[in-house]
């Protein structure tokens, strides 16, 4: 008898954690914080590139990021590089974001997407665009949201 009651405690206590362990849903006002988080942070990427300035678009990026460029995988210490030398050399890039959308995955995750065309003036003043698709995906490390992951497709634009 003294089995059947321990086991029946045990179960108990195991429905219990269970019961505790499953995350509460977001509201519709967390969910929409955190799309208003990111559609913010994702402008500031892109203004951050429109000014050229280096230090304000890599503060975007976790310091365990990596990306697909084209279908090549590239790290955090690659970007970081190519991201300092290309804007030192251009005299304008616009990158024109466009039909962004943000999924939220969770309280400290979300997806965005968007297309884009790049107008680019390099240093010796030739000219020429991309455009394609980019998928961003943020995390929030603290209070900062960061971009840790990206695919970005570039084609010539027509």
């Amino acid at each position: 008898m003294r089995s059947i009651h321990l086991l029946a405690l045990g179960t108990v206590a195991f429905a219990a954690a269970c019961a505790q362990a499953q995350p509460v849903p977001l509201t519709d006002a967390e969910r929409q914080a955190i799309v208003a988080s990111v559609d913010s942070a994702t402008h500031a990427f892109e203004d951050a590139e429109r000014a050229l300035d280096a230090e304000a678009a890599l503060a975007h990026i976790a310091p365990d990021f990596y990306m697909y460029n084209d279908g090549v995988r590239i790290g955090y210490d690659p970007t970081v590089q190519m991201i300092r030398q290309n804007f030192g050399t251009l005299q304008h890039l616009d990158p024109g974001f466009t039909n962004l959308e943000i999924k939220v995955l969770g309280r400290d995750a979300a997806l965005a997407t968007f297309t884009f065309r790049d107008s680019i003036i390099d240093g010796t003043g030739a000219s020429f665009s991309f455009r394609g698709s980019t998928t961003l995906l943020w995390e929030r490390r603290g209070t900062d949201w960061l971009i840790t992951y990206a695919d970005a497709d570039h084609y010539p634009a027509e």
